[in-house]
Parts: structure tokens; C-alpha cells; sequence
């Protein structure tokens, strides 16, 4: 969600005339209370505006892990990125689980680190926070993946008909289309390009696409003030750029 500074600090006309620029606070796992220069602000993921330029101290804490303290410099006119993979705290135990969630295939039977495992009602995988080896017998075949499961996360893996061993390809998404195009809030991405209407979310691999929910092999990414996107949905709305 998008929070202004000027109504948490409870500043006006003086903050709306100086510089601002924006942070963008992202953790793994997500969902930590965030600080900025003591002011409480929500919880991660979340965009910041109205920031005044210059530095400025980031807290993040989340019961069960180390408390991180950084320093970020927000420049005037732009989005800086605050990305942090946060540490267990010293003594907890090592039991945390996540999920899996298999995308885009239909899945006829499941291993994960050599065992078989069947699906919840919900139709996630729920196993132990860490990296883990899938093998999936899908109507295509014998598909495997080795993916990381963070803590009180889910993780998307998204198969596909046409090249199932196909890595993930992502590219910045304004090689293919104008800055203009291409809005972000929070944790939402909107592009309306060409004739084309997408929106995505931060993390996620299903998108909406024309008005059609579609799944790629990549989630939004932002990489400092760039964003990334899969390959084959910038090639769908810009195909010209894929000459």
C-alpha cells in the first residue's frame, strides 16, 4: 500500500514543496514491521512516497528473526530499492514450513526430496522452509525443478507443455515498452501498452492479461529502479521489440 510521509508525520504545505522521492522496502520472509527514522510505516512489502531527499534509517523487525537496522539515500524524482533477506534469531528453532504451489500443468503425482507428497485441500505442497528438489509426473512427463521455500511463504512454480526444462527468462520491461506505460503501486503493476492492459503483483506469476488470468515463469521484479518482467509476455504486448 502506498503510504505518505506527509500524513504520518503529520507535515503539509513545508513537506509538499521540498525534494521527495520514494523507497521501495521489500523482505524475505515479507510481512516485517518497518521503521523509517523511528516512525512506524507497516508491513514489508510496501512503497513509501513523499520521502524528503536524502538519508534516512530503516528499521525492520519480525518476531523470530534479527532485528536490521540500514541506511538508505532517497534522491529526489526517484524510487530507491530496500531489499533484505532477514536472519533467524539466535536459539530458534529450524522447523518453519512454507508452500509450493505447481502452476500451469496438471500434476498426476508429486516428489519432493525423493518422497512422495500429496497436496492440502488447498492444493499447495506444505514442507519445511529450505531448498528442495521437485518432481512432478505431468501429462507432458517427468518434469523436475529445484526451488527455495522461505519461511511462512509461498513459493510459485510455474510448468510449462511447450518446454518444460525451460529456464525462467526475464528482461528490463523498458527495452520492449515506454516508462510511461508502466505504473507501479505497492506491490501492483499495471502496464497499458499497445492496445494491451496487464497487471501483475510483485511476487507473484499470475498475471491479467487482456482480461484473461495467465500464468508465466517469472514474477515482477524491481532491480533498483528498473523493472524486469518475463520475456514471453513483453514479446505478447510488444512484439515488434522481438524482431
Amino acid at each position: 500500500m502506498f503510504r505518505r510521509l506527509s500524513a504520518i508525520l503529520g507535515l503539509t504545505g513545508l513537506l509538499a514543496a521540498a525534494p521527495t522521492g520514494a523507497l521501495y522496502v521489500t523482505t524475505l520472509p515479507t510481512g516485517a514491521d518497518v521503521w523509517i527514522d523511528g516512525t512506524y510505516t507497516g508491513h514489508s512489502p510496501l512503497v513509501l512516497d513523499a520521502l524528503a531527499a536524502g538519508r534516512h534509517t530503516v528499521s525492520l523487525t519480525k518476531t523470530g528473526w534479527v532485528p536490521q537496522n540500514l541506511d538508505v539515500a532517497i534522491v529526489a524524482g526517484s524510487t530507491a530499492l530496500s531489499s533484505v533477506e532477514l536472519q533467524r534469531s539466535a536459539g530458534r528453532l529450524r522447523t518453519e514450513t512454507g508452500l509450493i504451489a505447481v502452476r500451469g500443468m496438471t500434476i498426476k503425482s508429486m516428489q519432493i526430496d525423493g518422497l512422495p507428497l500429496a497436496p492440502d485441500k488447498a492444493g499447495f505442497y506444505d514442507v519445511r522452509a529450505g531448498l528442495h528438489v521437485i518432481v512432478a509426473m505431468t501429462t507432458a512427463g517427468k518434469v523436475t525443478r529445484t526451488v527455495t521455500v522461505y519461511p511462512d511463504m509461498r513459493t510459485d512454480v510455474v510448468l510449462r507443455d511447450d518446454d518444460p526444462q525451460a529456464p525462467a527468462v526475464v528482461a528490463p520491461a523498458t527495452d520492449y515498452i515506454p516508462a510511461a506505460a508502466i505504473r507501479i503501486e505497492a506491490d501492483r503493476v499495471a502496464i497499458k501498452f499497445g492496445g494491451h492492459d496487464v497487471e501483475g503483483h510483485l511476487g507473484s506469476t499470475s498475471y491479467r492479461v487482456d482480461g484473461k488470468e495467465m500464468d508465466f515463469d517469472s514474477a515482477p521484479t524491481v532491480i533498483g529502479t528498473k523493472l524486469f518482467l518475463p520475456l514471453a509476455l513483453l514479446t505478447r504486448i510488444a512484439p515488434e521489440k522481438a524482431q
